[in-house]
């Protein structure tokens, strides 16, 4: 046989109430339409919930009673967990993120999200931009962080951050304790970088910035790609990377505020409108209050 819910309420209720007349108030309605389906359900099953006068849960009650509370406790968590997902206040998103944002802006990011959405489920995945472009088309990724995805018309955007550049100096740079210095006066030195294909986008925004100055530099690639392990290898070598990035370089190198440069940088959040969830709604509306609150735009 079926059990209704409703049914299983009504029994309950007598016995937290410890009579029939008091769980009818509990449950709005007549007393006499209550005892009456509590019957029915008591005939149908062949047992007697509750002995009358006074009113009290039989074993048999008892075990039903028991067994009852707790397909309801797990009937309201389910409605409540259902309603929580269409809101986007469960769920997981999958984020892609370009290594530039690994050092303030994802921590940054995560920790917004898990503060005003605790129970919604972050998965961080770092990668090259044509990496993550590829993944976000295939439904790999909800979401990617990136300044290096050109998109298509499929792709909808959201800035999180603009900022500016900083250039970079091994320690034993003739700049490395200046803490400012102009780009134009790295003229005749290497530039050291990774190669175009890694990020196309990111690179040419980069040597337009150089070609600003009216100034020739070098040019190095770096052997080993990445912005964790900046080696540049000599005193007369120089990088550009976020602002963001500038406490997080290490020892062996400083990082120097440009005078010269008005160039910035946008990271943007990108997804396929497609794919818009209510836990990547959820997740877009946190980041964007982040980045108002922390003047990142």
């Amino acid at each position: 046989m079926q059990l209704d819910l409703r049914l299983m309420r009504y029994v309950v209720a007598v016995a937290d109430e410890g009579g029939f007349q008091r769980a009818a108030l509990r449950l709005h309605m007549a007393q006499p339409p209550l005892s009456r389906q509590i019957a029915e359900l008591e005939q149908s099953m062949g047992v007697t919930f509750f002995e009358r006068r006074p009113t009290r849960p039989t074993e048999a009650g008892r075990v039903f009673i028991e067994g009852a509370r707790a397909i309801l406790e797990d009937t309201d968590a389910l409605i409540a967990r259902t309603i929580r997902a269409q809101h986007g206040e469960l769920g997981t998103v999958r984020v892609g993120y370009v290594l530039s944002a690994a050092y303030d802006t994802m921590p940054r990011l995560i920790q917004a999200v898990s503060e005003t959405h605790p129970d919604l489920e972050v998965i961080a995945r770092e990668g090259w931009g044509s990496a993550l472009d590829d993944a976000l088309r295939n439904g790999e990724l909800d979401v990617v962080v990136s300044h290096t995805l050109s998109g298509g018309p499929e792709y909808r955007r959201q800035r999180l951050r603009r900022e500016s550049f900083v250039a970079v100096v091994d320690v034993a740079h003739p700049f490395a304790r200046r803490g400012s210095v102009a780009l134009a006066e790295f003229a005749g030195q290497t530039f050291s970088f990774y190669s175009r294909d890694l990020a196309p986008v990111h690179y040419d925004k980069l040597m337009a910035t150089l070609a600003e100055t009216g100034r020739t530099f070098g040019f190095r690639e770096d052997p080993v790609p990445g912005l964790r392990r900046i080696v540049l290898g000599d005193e007369r070598s120089f990088t550009l990377v976020p602002a963001s990035m500038a406490d997080s370089l290490g020892p062996t190198t400083a990082a120097l505020e440009l005078t010269d440069v008005t160039a910035a940088l946008d990271l943007d959040l990108v997804w396929r409108d497609s794919r818009t969830k209510p836990a990547v709604r959820a997740f877009l509306t946190a980041a964007d209050r982040l980045s108002r609150s922390a003047d990142w735009t």
